[in-house]
């Protein structure tokens, strides 16, 4: 028994000396990140810069597609080789009348109406398509 209480009291003094001489063992060290939140938000707002550029380079190549698109239509259905009836129909579902408007705007039989709208459906541009 003499023997476990000097051991025990051996390892209380060791903790208190270690405790004495090295507090800083003990506790977790309070490091300043400050300098690495900063290189963070650095790279973050670098990231939001090239993403925004990114963005506006995918619109203007959208918007050149979709011109490119609306060209070779117009090679394979050119405007002038239509009909005034079909013009007329196209013209009035854009402004997105209903089929039996249409019709009786112009005088036309619901089943002329929806046919032209069925042939000329891909001179929409795809991206506009539902």
């Amino acid at each position: 028994m003499d023997y476990f209480l000097v051991f025990t009291l051996g390892i209380a003094v060791t903790a208190v000396v270690f405790f004495i001489l090295r507090p800083g063992l003990f506790t977790r060290s309070s490091e300043d990140y400050a300098m690495l939140e900063a290189m963070v938000e650095q790279s973050m707002e670098e990231l939001e810069t090239r993403q925004a550029e990114i963005l506006q380079e995918i619109e203007g190549k959208h918007k050149a597609l979709l011109e490119l698109q609306e060209q070779i239509m117009a090679s394979f259905i050119p405007a002038a080789g239509q009909s005034p009836k079909v013009l007329a129909v196209l013209e009035l579902a854009k402004e997105e009348e209903n089929v039996s408007e249409i019709a009786k705007k112009l005088g036309l039989g619901l089943g002329e109406v929806q046919l032209i709208l069925e042939l000329n459906k891909g001179s929409q541009p795809l991206a506009e398509r539902e």
